[in-house]
C-alpha cells in the first residue's frame, strides 16, 4: 500500500516536472518551423514537452556545477552558456550568445534614449548635478529626484 502511494507521488512529481503546455510547444514550433504539409499528434507534442523539460533539467544541472565550483548560490547566464558549451550544444550556445548580445545592445540603446529624454526635458537638473560635482551647494527648492520630477 505504501509503495503504491510513493509511486503515485512520484508520478505527480513527474507530471509537474514535465507539465509544459502542448499549446506553448505547438506555438513555438509553428513560429520557427514550416509545417505546411504536416500535422502533429498530441502524443508527439507531449513527448517534445518531456524532452524539453529533460533538456532544461540537464542544462540546469550543469550550470549548478559551475555555481558550486565558484561557491555561489545563484545561476548566472554565463553558467548556462558554459553548460551548453560543455554539453557540446555548440549551435544552441552560439545562437543564444548572439541573441544575448543583440538584447544587451537594445537595452543600452533604450537606456541611453531615456537618459537623453530626461536630460532634454530637465536641463536645470544637469546644471544642478554639475554644480554639486564642483562643490557648490544644492538649491533647497530642488529636493526631488530626477525621476520624481519626470513623473510630475
Amino acid at each position: 500500500m505504501e509503495n503504491k502511494n510513493n509511486e503515485e507521488q512520484t508520478n505527480k512529481i513527474k507530471e509537474t516536472l514535465f507539465g509544459l503546455s502542448t499549446g506553448i510547444i505547438q506555438k513555438a514550433i509553428n513560429n520557427n518551423v514550416d509545417l505546411k504539409n504536416y500535422r502533429m499528434r498530441r502524443e508527439a507534442l507531449e513527448t517534445l514537452g518531456k524532452c524539453l523539460s529533460m533538456f532544461i533539467l540537464y542544462i540546469t544541472d550543469g550550470a549548478m556545477e559551475y555555481c558550486e565550483n565558484e561557491k555561489r548560490s545563484t545561476i548566472l547566464v554565463r553558467d548556462i552558456l558554459n553548460s551548453l558549451d560543455d554539453s557540446l550544444f555548440l549551435d544552441i550556445h552560439d545562437e543564444l550568445k548572439r541573441q544575448l548580445t543583440i538584447q544587451e545592445e537594445t537595452n543600452r540603446t533604450e537606456i541611453s534614449k531615456v537618459s537623453e529624454n530626461i536630460q532634454a526635458q530637465y536641463p536645470e537638473n544637469n546644471e544642478l548635478d554639475n554644480n554639486q560635482k564642483e562643490g557648490k551647494p544644492k538649491n533647497k527648492d530642488d529636493d526631488f529626484d530626477i525621476l520624481l520630477q519626470a513623473l510630475e
